[in-house]
């Protein structure tokens, strides 16, 4: 196998991944998806990681922490795992985000 012919055919992950965030529609399955994720497991951290890279693959920490009214440093904590934000909290980013919870 002839490994730089592969890579000449082959998309990197990360520019994939970068191509399928710019979609809002995907943003919102992938959320879906993570939010399902931690509903199962419990992994808080998995979920702020997803909403971090939702939130980076559409501005800065700093534009949107100030559209949403939260201090930069915070949403950082929170993106880190350092810190549980409250509900009202991740309220106010989903919604920012154009995401809305259905409940059946």
């Amino acid at each position: 196998m002839n490994i730089d012919k592969l890579r000449e055919n082959t998309i990197p992950y990360n520019e994939l991944e970068k191509k399928y965030m710019e979609d809002y529609e995907y943003q919102k399955e992938y959320l879906n998806l993570s939010l399902e994720e931690y509903i199962t497991d419990g992994d808080f951290n998995k979920f702020y990681k997803s909403l971090e890279k939702v939130i980076k693959s559409r501005e800065s920490i700093s534009s949107f922490a100030k559209k949403v009214n939260i201090d930069r440093s915070n949403l950082y904590t929170l993106f880190n795992g350092e810190k549980v934000p409250r509900l009202d909290t991740i309220a106010k980013i989903l919604k920012e985000l154009g995401y809305t919870i259905k409940v059946a």
